[in-house]
């Protein structure tokens, strides 16, 4: 059980020279110890060299001539050993490895150290990496892309590779929801939907796989496409926004960490990978990246009381229940139409129900003057309009129970 060092050494050719040979008495077997040299890049810790120790047991050496079957050693341990070569003939240095890193608090971009002391911004949606920035102060470069807004854990990190594996578990996967323009990202309608991280992600590592593939003609218009060479043209694939790296190596597994199947993004729409992919790929997985069926928003139960400065009487203790998305100034907007109740005349003004530009002008006049006469607070702090609820939760509320927030009327 005690610990050896073996060194090796090879010649031009790649032959080996024998520099001792040892016999175990209790095990007999016979070790044939031989020499490299080999010269390793110190600055990557996790580099490994594989030395092969050829063993075998003393009964069969019986027949190999001047081969010494007592317990006596063939070398003078005395003596140090002097290598053949004193200086490498080539030497491959290894890349640098990722020893740091931090989840910025959007949950989407990583900060990573490496070996060498140099410091990089990583995408996690889109599977690359964003900017070097080089032998910077790492934690000060943390402080500096600080962002007063929480989304919430929907993957897991691990750098026993000595790079980022990105982990996606079926229990958080789906967790974190976000507006296309916060992620910016645009629609072709110019609207701002709601995105799921996790979906938009699987959705782009899967995207060779005929099998996601979605063709939304219908099929006589599929037909004479397919005559006019105009089919594959119209096949929408992966998620709409952005496309992940095809060289992205992606791995299924069990819970329990044995891998089930590997692959490289690209190779996805290969006859044999498809068919090893609709064998291996779990359930949650198709649900979002073939049949197309996005999770449901999350909850966040909270109250709405008015403030004790504002000399209104408190209201009824109705528990409410919004998208944790929601963002304070649509709250804000609710007091000012519903229970401040300020505009009387356009709360008794009903306008046509053809009349839509009519009706977007006074969404959008309730919106300015709601943030003009209303303000909002949770714990005396007051809340920017631009914050959603679970970013008020998380940064200022900071307890367990249901969220209060209470409102006002601005001081004129």
């Amino acid at each position: 059980k005690k610990a050896h060092i073996f060194h090796l050494n090879f010649t031009r050719r790649g032959n080996q020279r024998c520099i001792a040979v040892h016999r175990s008495r209790e095990l007999s077997y016979c070790y044939f110890l031989t020499e490299l040299y080999i010269k390793l890049n110190e600055n990557v810790p996790s580099a490994h060299i594989c030395l092969y120790l050829f063993i075998c047991q003393s009964q069969s050496l019986k027949g190999m001539q001047n081969f010494r079957a007592s317990g006596d050693y063939d070398n003078d341990c005395s003596a140090p050993l002097t290598a053949l070569c004193t200086q490498p003939e080539q030497v491959i240095k290894g890349g640098t490895n990722i020893v740091q890193c931090h989840i910025l608090n959007d949950k989407r971009h990583i900060l990573t150290k490496d070996s060498n002391n140099s410091v990089a911004f990583w995408d996690v949606l889109k599977a690359c990496k964003g900017e070097d920035l080089g032998k910077v102060d790492f934690d000060e470069e943390i402080k500096k892309r600080f962002k007063m807004v929480y989304v919430p854990n929907w993957f897991s990190v691990d750098l026993k590779t000595g790079m980022l594996t990105i982990t996606l578990d079926e229990s958080d996967c789906f967790a974190a929801w976000v507006a296309a323009k916060d992620a910016c990202f645009t629609s072709p309608d110019g609207s701002d939907p709601k995105l799921n991280l996790g979906g938009l992600l699987l959705q782009a590592l899967l995207e060779f796989w005929p099998r996601t593939h979605i063709n939304p003609m219908e099929e006589e218009e599929i037909e004479l496409n397919h005559v006019n060479g105009e089919q594959e043209s119209r096949i929408q694939k992966g998620n709409g926004y952005f496309q992940v790296p095809p060289h992205t190596p992606v791995i299924f597994g069990e819970a329990g960490g044995r891998t089930l199947f590997r692959l490289l993004c690209r190779d996805s729409g290969g006859e044999t990978e498809s068919t090893l992919l609709n064998e291996t790929v779990p359930q949650w997985v198709i649900d979002i990246t073939v049949d197309k069926n996005m999770p449901k928003f999350n909850k966040l139960p909270f109250y709405l009381q008015p403030h004790s400065s504002s000399g209104a009487k408190t209201l009824k203790k109705d528990r409410l229940s919004a998208s944790d998305m929601l963002q304070v100034r649509k709250v804000m907007e609710h007091v000012y139409e519903k229970i401040i109740n300020l505009d009387t005349e356009s709360q008794t003004t009903s306008s046509s129900a053809n009349d839509k530009p009519g009706e977007q002008e006074k969404e959008e006049d309730v919106a300015v003057m709601a943030e003009e006469k209303i303000e909002l607070m949770c714990l005396d702090q007051l809340l920017d309009p631009n914050m959603d609820l679970r970013t008020v939760k998380h940064f200022i509320w900071k307890s367990g129970g249901d969220l209060t927030v209470h409102y006002r009327q601005k001081a004129t």
